[in-house]
């Protein structure tokens, strides 16, 4: 009876970008020019209501007209290295996004291209008229995508990254230009701006909120070698920096825009600003692969995966979206090599919460003996309450007395593993080690035991 906000859908989004073997080897078999069946069934699986394109820092030097038409040239992947023979381009996302029943999220290039070429893509993926509109029509899609979020940039504040916008005065500058040229193209996309350090996200705010639908802030967590338990330390101090930048919003930004000059000719942002977490995940050292990316995830991964989901359910007022960074092969919940493929443990948490949680979140609070080993966060959709509980102790399950007004039985989805080491991997693609197991707690039960490294999913019919 507590709402604490809705829970946007887009919180389970996915992400790929022309990175290492995301696209080609990952979702995309190119020796046959085809989605890779035995993935695709994987992703549809987690259900992603979004799914963000091209990138990520490979944004810094994609030009999307090299990716639509017959005649695409071969690229160099000036950030991530290797050549890109842009045989997955826009129109291929689009076929994998409606294939998923996700929604598209692009991200226009503001280092090394223009306002005018980030427009001409709003043209070619919304409009039904003018010169890409009917390129889009040539090159077999007839029907506008109908594109509605966009993202202006990629972590512009980047120093090391092929940019040129890390005076966040300049990336002010060039947003009003981008955002001018978008929104005239097509007035009803929602803009993404890139947020940063505390700093710079003031100022994004303060100068381009009457625009500005959504700020981004990117969230990877890790762990320290030999320390399992260090990772859920770096996860809360990605929940204080969701905090942090939820302060800044509601201290500098007003809900509504209530003074916008009509010769912008478009509309100000609707709603008030909202948090895009467009990359998130876990990000450790020792991987394999480009960049060391390919990371093996352990059961451990998994429950911080669950806690972070439970992050984004109790912040639900001011997060607006999510997207895991990446879907596969990289820091990624599925992994291939060229005849198969495997669901790692952290896919398990993500299926789950997307099938069972529901849209709107409402307090929980935790009391007692090994409390702080919890986890946890409660949604409804005002006929079933949806508990999800995070037991992160490696060796004690939890006795838990349940204080809700529901009716009838709760009934616990589990995940688990044999230990927090336990992974799922491409040496052996026929064992999983995540158990998951559905049954009804006896009629009038209130007390539940969280097994030890176990994540649960009650529910109960509300009264």
């Amino acid at each position: 009876d507590q709402p604490l906000g809705a829970i946007a859908p887009t919180i389970y989004g996915q992400f790929i970008e022309h990175l290492g073997r995301a696209i080609y080897g990952g979702i995309y078999d190119d020796q046959h020019r085809r989605f890779r069946p035995d993935v695709l069934e994987k992703v549809q699986r987690l259900r992603p209501p979004l799914l963000r394109y091209p990138g990520g820092t490979v944004t810094k030097v994609y030009h999307w007209k090299d990716g639509v038409g017959q005649h695409r040239p071969v690229r160099k992947n000036l950030i991530w290295g290797g050549y890109d023979n842009n045989h997955v381009g826009t129109d291929e996302f689009m076929a994998y996004a409606r294939l998923l029943g996700a929604a598209p999220f692009l991200t226009v290039n503001m280092s090394t291209g223009t306002a005018e070429e980030a427009a001409d893509w709003v043209e070619y993926c919304n409009s039904t008229e003018g010169a890409y509109a009917a390129q889009r029509t040539q090159n077999g899609h007839p029907a506008p995508y109908q594109v509605r979020y966009w993202g202006l940039g990629n972590e512009e504040a980047a120093k090391e990254d092929a940019g040129r916008l890390q005076d966040p005065r300049d990336y002010i500058r060039q947003a009003w230009y981008y955002a001018k040229l978008m929104k005239l193209q097509d007035p009803s996309i929602q803009l993404i701006m890139v947020g940063d350090k505390p700093d710079w996200n003031q100022q994004i705010l303060q100068e381009l909120h009457p625009i500005c639908d959504y700020i981004s802030l990117h969230l990877y967590a890790n762990s320290k070698p030999g320390d399992p338990a260090s990772l859920f330390t770096s996860i809360a101090e990605m929940e204080a920096s969701i905090k942090a930048t939820a302060a800044q919003i509601k201290a500098l930004t007003p809900e509504k825009v209530t003074s916008f000059s009509k010769w912008y000719r478009f509309p100000p942002r609707q709603q008030p600003v909202k948090i895009a977490l467009d990359e998130w995940g876990i990000w450790e050292n020792g991987g394999r692969g480009a960049y060391d990316l390919e990371v093996d995830y352990t059961w451990n991964h998994a429950l911080g995966v669950a806690t972070f989901l439970n992050i984004f359910q109790r912040n639900a007022a001011v997060i607006g979206l999510a997207t895991w960074a990446q879907t596969v092969n990289v820091l990624a919940p599925i992994m291939t090599n060229e005849t198969t493929s495997i669901c790692q443990t952290i896919y398990y948490p993500l299926e789950l919460y997307r099938r069972l949680c529901g849209p709107q979140s409402v307090a929980v609070t935790t009391t007692g003996t090994n409390a702080e080993m919890l986890d946890v966060s409660a949604s409804t959709d005002g006929k079933t309450l949806t508990l999800a509980i995070v037991n992160r102790d490696s060796q004690a399950a939890v006795a838990l007395k349940l204080n809700a007004q529901t009716t009838g039985r709760w009934t616990a989805h589990e995940l688990n593993a044999p230990s927090l080491e336990a992974m799922n991997t491409l040496k052996a693609p026929n064992t999983n080690v995540v158990s998951y197991t559905q049954r009804a707690l006896p009629a009038g039960a209130t007390t539940y035991t969280a097994a030890a490294h176990s994540i649960t999913l009650l529910q109960a019919t509300l009264t």
